[in-house]
């Protein structure tokens, strides 16, 4: 059985876009010629949550983190072809208990998402650049995480999922570096 495994911010998307689908379609009587463009913002949301900075620092290592994301989002509707094409932007701010703090300096996902029944294209490119502060403010290291997902598949079952069989490329090449 093959496995989808999205990257959570690209699962966070893809049930967003589900919404966007269901409240963009074009009316019954639109002309199929004409394509209805929307654009848009989500955000900015800030969250707070408590967690160690990947892979970099001891993982018993907990900070405070504050992350506010904001989507910008262009949805064109054929009436046969649905994409989404758009980009999350985010920063981050994680304080430490021991003084250090981690902030980010370019944070951002770039997403697109094609349907043309039955085949289904979806990619996801993350850049993730943080720098890691000593407690006095010196910069001592950094963060990079590069991550790239894809999956075009050909959604036999009509299901609106990736199934055994129905995928034709996949991959998600993920890459993390302290330094």
């Amino acid at each position: 059985m093959t496995k989808i495994s999205l990257p959570v911010r690209g699962v966070q998307f893809l049930a967003a876009s589900a919404a966007i689908v269901g409240a963009l379609v074009i009316p019954a009587g639109a002309a199929q010629a004409q394509a209805t463009v929307n654009r848009f913002t989500i955000g900015p949301d800030t969250e707070t949550f408590q967690a160690p900075l990947e892979g970099c620092l001891p993982a018993d290592l907990i900070g405070n983190v504050t992350q506010t994301e904001t989507t910008t989002v262009q949805v064109v509707d054929t009436g046969k072809v649905f994409t989404v094409h758009g980009v999350d932007v985010f920063d981050y701010h994680a304080d430490f208990p021991n003084g250090m703090y981690v902030q980010s300096w370019l944070s951002r996902d770039i997403f697109s998402f094609v349907a043309n029944p039955p085949l289904t294209v979806n990619s996801d490119a993350t850049q993730d650049f943080r720098t890691i502060y000593a407690a006095d403010g010196t910069p001592i290291g950094k963060l990079s995480i590069n991550e790239n997902f894809h999956v075009t598949f050909r959604d036999t079952n009509g299901n609106g999922e990736p199934d055994p069989g129905e995928i034709s490329v996949q991959f998600d090449h993920f890459r993390l570096r302290c330094g």
